[in-house]
């Protein structure tokens, strides 16, 4: 996958081998688990809207800066899951976390392909259900995204 060239879900989902022309792989998620190459694909929506997401699906996720990210986790997500542990100790599970974002779901009632942030690692988390995690990304985030997308922009 190209750093910064945008991707719709399902080109995501077969690109990571989750879905072929028989199989649409999953829907309406927004962490995909990759055993096979222990990975985690991670959607993030940063403006989210009522109409678009449901109240245990308002995350509040958005960029601190163009290298760090604060991202919830699904509700149902615990620290102490597989998943919570496999997400907060990466590194030393030997996962690569791959971290793909968008400003809005829908425009001009399109959907709106994902970005290629590219890989991520854990600088902290805390809480439960949702664990709020921050991201170091490997590579800077678009000046524009950061700006369209930061608290307070």
């Amino acid at each position: 996958m190209e750093l910064h060239a945008q991707y719709g879900f399902k080109d995501i989902l077969a690109a990571l081998g989750q879905a072929t022309f028989e199989t649409a792989g999953q829907r309406g998620v927004g962490i995909v688990h990759l055993p096979d190459i222990k990975a985690y694909g991670v959607m993030i929506t940063f403006q989210k809207t009522e109409k678009e997401f449901s109240p245990s699906t308002m995350y509040a996720d958005f960029p601190i800066s163009r290298e760090l990210l604060h991202w919830e986790s699904q509700s149902n997500t615990r620290q102490n899951s597989k998943t919570g542990q496999n997400l907060i100790h990466h590194i030393q599970r030997g996962y690569t976390i791959l971290i793909f974002v968008r400003s809005h779901k829908k425009q001009n009632n399109c959907t709106v392909p994902f970005t290629y942030l590219g890989p991520a690692a854990c600088q902290s988390y805390q809480s439960e259900r949702p664990i709020q995690m921050v991201w170091k990304l490997q590579h800077q985030m678009p000046v524009e995204m950061f700006e369209d997308n930061r608290k307070g922009g």
